[in-house]
């Protein structure tokens, strides 16, 4: 349930993106509110949500941050922009730093393909973003029928 509640800031934050090449704050903050409601849940009842450690989850939005802010600074920001790092960082935060590996295997490979195509540097980092976002609750999901 708390999967789909992320599904709406994101696919917000990538139609956005898209059109504007900007990412709202309030979608990031609402993924990473998210992550805070499930760790809080995770730590102090029974219920598990994700199964992410607190660990995990701090891992998950402190590594991509300090790797993209430094890309940022690096190519003085064309291509990353802050919206696409405090996104990032929210995911990370809410699903963990494994959780963000997935979503951004299937990010990626979307997001090369496009600036390949368009000849592009910059690019949505959104909308692939929530690209990755769709095939990890897809598994996530799936998993869930199976097992």
């Amino acid at each position: 349930m708390l999967l789909l509640i992320c599904t709406i800031p994101l696919i917000c934050a990538a139609i956005t993106d898209w059109r504007k090449r900007i990412i709202p704050d309030w979608t990031w903050i609402v993924i990473f509110i998210m992550g805070i409601v499930t760790a809080v849940i995770n730590e102090y009842t029974d219920e598990v949500i994700f199964n992410v450690s607190l660990t995990d989850k701090i891992a998950g939005f402190l590594i991509p941050t300090v790797t993209l802010f430094v890309i940022a600074l690096k190519f003085g920001g064309n291509g990353i922009g802050g919206g696409d790092i405090k996104l990032t960082a929210a995911m990370g935060f809410c699903f963990g730093l494994y959780g963000l590996v997935f979503i951004l295997f299937f990010a990626v490979i979307p997001a090369c393909v496009y600036a390949g195509v368009k000849k592009q540097r910059n690019i949505p980092l959104g909308t692939f973003l929530c690209i990755g976002f769709l095939a990890y609750v897809s598994l996530v999901f799936f998993l869930r029928k199976i097992l």
